[in-house]
């Protein structure tokens, strides 16, 4: 450990041993052992920080943190872990001089995309002075605040996710606890159908995190199938096979059950994706019959008649589904409030946070619904150059995804690390067509997660006799264990 740090630490302890006293005598317990909780994830991190990673992605999928917390706003594990992580850094920092992280390149896009929002919404006031914070059904509607920190909070836990994820066995932690702690939802919402706890009294949802959404439960569902069937194929026992099993047969029926058009949709680009990819991966074709035949089972026992209504009919009249009638006719409306802000703003945009401000004070749209579309939502609160950022990012980091399946046979416990996470980043992509998601959690797990994989096969050196087969233009070097 460098002097600095050393001095540091033995200034410090007197420092804490007497705000300690203090803290106690003047009756704030809560805060002085959230103090020590701190500091204890301080030695814990410095000793392996990969933990305080997976704590991290697996509360930001959960959305949960301790109760007895929640009177204290800013004491939220994540900052919490946020100050070990800044210390952690610092060490790391003048232990290694490196700031390579600093230059990757969806970093430097990201804090182009804060500073163009920044832009943004410093001019929002300008281009809107009557704008006023107004109160929705049940939350105010201005969500600039929000947003911000989310951006600058979420951003820093990219730093941390690709300073400290390095190693194989960093990769693989971080990659099983987005797939275990993603697919709580999935209990959840059939617990919830169990009790009767549906939204519109047939649709099912999770309790917690995204999984809150139906639609977003069917990309969770697409998501966890497609990650569970990877690694069920990266070890060739019976009982990782049945583990699998059973987790992809306990999302279909939740699939189906949310009632949701974009979910069946995503189940069409998810079956697409998985049989163009490495062969190895491939779903057999008995595979495939015995799902479709389990799918028609459940819709004709189980799943509730309007749930499968909904999902296949896209465009409904009121006299056949007056719920997803209603549905589409707000997100028509949303659009056309969104297309209106992009004509009319399209350099800079509404500002972080004012979409449905906007869409309700100055367009009087009637719904002021959130976007539901990543896509129109870059473009009218940040403008064409945000959009045009966002896509530069996914770009980018598309191709570090073809790099780490290209060098996947580096690595074949890896490899099927690779195949999922391509799968689960182009549904990603897809789902943001219906969905809020570039500014969620998902967005910066999924680009940490593979610019550390391609990171880490990037350095491994390149195996003899290892053939790579080319199929239509594509590299592919991944097998799975017979």
């Amino acid at each position: 450990m460098p002097l600095a740090i050393r001095i540091v630490v033995a200034l410090a302890l007197p420092l804490v041993a007497a705000l300690t006293v203090a803290g106690t005598y003047l009756g704030l317990e809560i805060i002085v052992g959230a103090a020590w909780v701190a500091l204890a994830m301080v030695g814990v991190l410095l000793a392996n920080p990969v933990m305080g990673i997976v704590v991290m992605v697996s509360l930001y999928l959960l959305s949960a943190y301790p109760t007895v917390l929640q009177a204290f706003g800013f004491l939220t594990v994540q900052n919490l872990l946020g100050v070990g992580f800044v210390v952690s850094l610092a060490v790391y920092v003048l232990n290694t001089r490196d700031l390579s992280f600093l230059k990757v390149p969806q970093v430097i896009v990201l804090a182009a995309i804060g500073l163009v929002f920044l832009a943004a919404t410093s001019h929002a006031p300008d281009a809107f002075p009557l704008l006023r914070p107004s109160r929705g059904k049940v939350f105010i509607l201005d969500k600039t605040e929000n947003l911000t920190h989310d951006f600058v909070t979420r951003l820093a836990f990219l730093l941390f996710f690709l300073v400290f994820v390095r190693s194989r066995r960093d990769v693989r932690a971080t990659f099983l606890a987005y797939m275990l702690a993603l697919y709580g939802a999935v209990p959840s919402a059939l617990v919830n159908w169990m009790q009767g706890n549906l939204v519109l009294g047939f649709r099912a949802a999770a309790s917690f995190g995204a999984g809150g959404n139906a639609n977003k439960l069917s990309m969770i569902c697409l998501m966890e199938m497609a990650c569970w069937w990877f690694w069920a194929l990266s070890d060739p026992g019976r009982s990782r096979r049945l583990i699998a099993g059973g987790a992809i047969a306990a999302c279909l029926p939740v699939l189906l059950a949310t009632g949701s058009r974009s979910g069946l949709l995503g189940a069409v680009v998810l079956g697409v994706l998985i049989q163009t990819g490495p062969r190895a991966f491939r779903v057999p074709a008995r595979y495939v019959g015995m799902g479709v035949a389990a799918s028609v089972l459940l819709v004709t026992t189980v799943i509730p008649a309007g749930d499968w209504a909904r999902m296949t009919h896209l465009m409904p009249t009121k006299a056949e589904d007056r719920g997803a009638a209603s549905s589409n006719v707000m997100r028509e409306d949303t659009i056309f409030a969104g297309l209106h802000m992009i004509k009319d703003h399209p350099w800079l945009g509404v500002g972080l946070g004012n979409f449905r401000e906007v869409s309700r004070q100055v367009y009087n749209d009637a719904f002021y619904r959130p976007p539901h579309n990543s896509y129109l939502w870059a473009a009218s609160e940040g403008g064409v150059f945000v959009l045009g950022l966002y896509l530069l990012l996914l770009w980018i980091t598309w191709r570090d995804l073809q790099v780490v399946t290209r060098l996947a046979h580096r690595d074949l416990g890896v490899g099927y690390i690779a195949a999922a996470m391509r799968i689960v980043y182009l549904l990603f992509c897809f789902f943001a067509l219906f969905a809020d998601l570039w500014q969620s959690p998902f967005t910066y797990i999924l680009i940490g997660q593979i610019v550390a994989m391609r990171r880490y096969v990037e350095r491994l050196p390149e195996p003899a006799g290892v053939v790579v087969r080319v199929t239509r233009g594509r590299r592919y070097a991944l097998a799975a264990p017979a």
